[in-house]
């Protein structure tokens, strides 16, 4: 609790990944199911796609190989995406201690942006299913037509230190996905990695994280701490 206290205390705005420590966004729509309807849909265009894709899980690495193999074809897999987020954003469950993390800055003035290689329109849904949409400073989302700067890329995290008009050496981002940790390490920004299996806890710590979590409680209860 020492290094996650001393962390909190020296940082100047809170970035949070949004599937993860946020909420479950796959919770009540699984991933697997939008990858396999994205499978489909390139399929069904004669696409002819690599072993690895056929066996894919996870959605937005469409995204990424679209973007570079068939980018003609790119902006009706994001709309398939983005639909399938919105969809989920409906269902989706809160990560516990993710929502009193986020009052608790706002409470305090601590900038807190959504940084999220998910679709902008999926966050503020689930942010006003759980009205904490003026508890957060911005959103820095996938940008559409540039898969490319998802993260691992650093663009979202600068983007969200500049939403939070700080400088990204001043902010802490929680991730719970190597490539979250990559992104803060290319910008400069420190970083949590919370890690929601055992096994995620080296994945993590091997991409740069500074500090690895199982939880998100520890973290609503330092933020709350500065209160005092």
């Amino acid at each position: 609790m020492t290094a996650l206290r001393t962390l909190v205390q020296t940082t100047q705005a809170i970035l949070l990944d949004f599937d993860g420590p946020v909420c479950r966004l796959f919770s009540g729509l699984p991933a697997h199911e939008i990858a396999q309807r994205i499978r489909g849909f390139l399929l069904s265009q004669e696409v002819s796609l690599p072993e690895t894709m056929m066996s894919e899980s996870d959605p937005l690495a469409f995204l990424s190989w679209t973007g570079a193999a068939a980018p003609h074809l790119l902006q009706a897999v994001e709309q398939i995406q983005r639909e399938s987020e919105i969809a989920a954003a409906r269902l989706a469950e809160p990560t516990a201690g993710a929502v009193e993390t986020v009052r608790s800055a706002a409470a305090l003035d601590l900038p807190v942006v959504i940084v999220t290689n998910n679709s902008a329109e999926a966050v503020r849904i689930y942010l006003a299913r759980h009205a904490l949409g003026t508890s957060i400073t911005g959103i820095s989302a996938r940008v559409e037509g540039r898969p490319d700067l998802m993260k691992p890329d650093a663009y979202l995290v600068l983007k969200g230190a500049e939403m939070a008009g700080r400088a990204a050496t001043t902010c802490l981002l929680v991730g719970d996905s190597p490539t979250d940790m990559q992104a803060a390490k290319k910008a400069g920004v420190a970083c949590i990695g919370y890690a929601k299996r055992t096994t995620r806890i080296t994945e993590l710590s091997d991409a740069g994280a500074d500090l690895v979590v199982q939880s998100m409680e520890p973290l609503a209860t330092v933020v709350a701490d500065l209160r005092v």
